[in-house]
């Protein structure tokens, strides 16, 4: 629902009236119940953001799913869609750009060097984390310390990939 207020002024006049123009949706039954489940299926919008482009409330697009049978939850693997990405922190090596996951190159270069030292040098995490910190490497935190356990998700991660 959206309102907007415009200045409309008095022709012949030094005054201003406000004009209030509210977009409602009066046939919320007759919503297209296939335009919905493809939405939310084959394009992976939330429940929000299809009731935006119908211009409804959010309650009326999620009866609209239960009646279609789908009943996913907020954890879905749709919010990870990369194309339409509503997760708040990014994967390591990632970063968030008008809701897709675009790669962040300083990023990538330390996934690099967590593949190469693990991979193909057989470090431990514990010993990759002190030599990025030697290196000069910055975590998220802007800090050279990594914990063990980052350095294991993001290897995980790039591992077959870089």
């Amino acid at each position: 629902m959206l309102s907007k207020m415009v200045d409309q002024p008095e022709y012949g006049k030094n005054t201003g009236y406000l004009v209030d123009f509210i977009k409602k949706t009066f046939s919320a039954k007759l919503l297209n119940l296939e335009e919905i489940r493809n939405l939310y299926v084959n394009q992976s919008l939330s429940a929000v953001q299809i009731a935006r482009h119908f211009g409804v409330a959010k309650s009326v697009i999620i009866v609209r799913l239960h009646s279609l049978g789908i009943r996913e939850g907020v954890n879905s693997a749709r919010s990870t869609n990369p194309q339409n990405y509503r997760c708040r922190i990014p994967p390591y090596g990632f970063s968030i750009r008008a809701g897709k996951l675009v790669p962040n190159k300083a990023e990538l270069r330390v996934c690099r060097a967590i593949v190469e030292l693990i991979d193909r040098q057989g470090k431990s995490a514990n010993w990759t984390g002190q030599e990025l910190g030697r290196r000069g490497y910055k975590n998220r935190a802007g800090r050279t310390t990594w914990d063990h356990s980052t350095i294991r998700s993001i290897f995980k991660r790039w591992k077959n990939k870089l």
